[in-house]
């Protein structure tokens, strides 16, 4: 622990106590570089919140510029626990380098008590951090829906902006509430696609005229399947994933979620009429 972090914790002025308590959970497992890398599990236990909450408070952080992220993986590929970099005047990640670059455009920031002078908002590597598995062309959306990541999913030409993925998502949500699975209605949207010039016009319009949803064979999906223990809690069955820019996203739990089940189902040919 950092009695430096904890008290540059305490005095920031970040507008909120759930934001306040996760920066100073952050405080308090920081080391002399002022990082750490706890799991979301952890700080949604030791905080009380729920995942959603903890992950809205650690991005509003890293806009604010108080924390910056880098996510991190095992040798073998497989995701770790993102590692959280407190931008502290005496962080060492936040000591000028001749190499480095000038600084992008400085985001937004609340105010803060103590003088935080030479923060820099890019990777403490230097380096962009780029997931394979998670590839994408756009930055993500303000939200973490499953419309959000569909619309991301799509292949080319079917990319669209941030401000079309916000006013797409909601509807995707609803078709999927409606009983549509995630991979027969990104089928389903992702059609045709030769001669499309406007593909947010395009989906908004399917989308708009969506038929009923196709019946899935559930001759082999008997009931919800037992929550696996392995993914973040029994309601939500979600998995944490790192997005393009090393942020925490959500995905459905493959071993579990009804979303996984859906699509083995669908995945098994309905039999001939006389096998019925």
């Amino acid at each position: 622990m950092s009695w430096k972090a904890v008290d540059w914790a305490t005095d920031a002025d970040v507008g909120s106590p759930t934001l306040k308590l996760i920066l100073i959970l952050l405080a308090n497992k920081a080391d002399e570089r002022f990082s750490c890398f706890p799991s979301i599990r952890t700080l949604m236990s030791e905080s009380g919140a729920g995942r959603s909450t903890v992950l809205r408070a650690l991005k509003t952080l890293e806009g604010d510029g108080l924390v910056t992220r880098r996510a991190q993986f095992h040798d073998s590929g497989a995701q770790r626990s993102s590692r959280y970099f407190l931008n502290h005047p005496d962080a060492p990640h936040l000591s000028p380098r001749p190499e480095s670059t000038p600084p992008g455009p400085t985001p937004k920031r609340r105010p803060v008590r103590r003088e935080t002078e030479g923060v820099s908002y890019r990777d403490p590597t230097g380096e962009s951090v780029v997931d394979p598995n998670n590839p994408s062309r756009e930055p993500p959306s303000e939200s973490d829906d499953a419309g959000a990541a569909l619309l991301q999913s799509l292949p080319p030409p079917w990319t669209v902006g941030r401000k079309d993925r916000v006013t797409l998502a909601p509807k995707i949500d609803a078709a999927l509430r409606a009983g549509w699975d995630a991979k027969h209605l990104a089928d389903y949207l992702a059609k045709n696609p030769t001669g499309v010039r406007f593909p947010a016009r395009v989906l908004m319009a399917r989308l708009a005229d969506l038929p009923a949803p196709p019946v899935y064979s559930t001759k082999h999906v008997s009931a919800r399947a037992p929550w696996c223990g392995e993914c973040e809690d029994s309601l939500s069955r979600t998995v944490t994933v790192i997005q393009w820019d090393g942020s925490d996203g959500a995905a459905f739990c493959p071993r579990c979620s009804p979303q996984a089940q859906n699509a083995q189902a669908a995945s098994v040919p309905c039999p001939p009429l006389e096998e019925r």
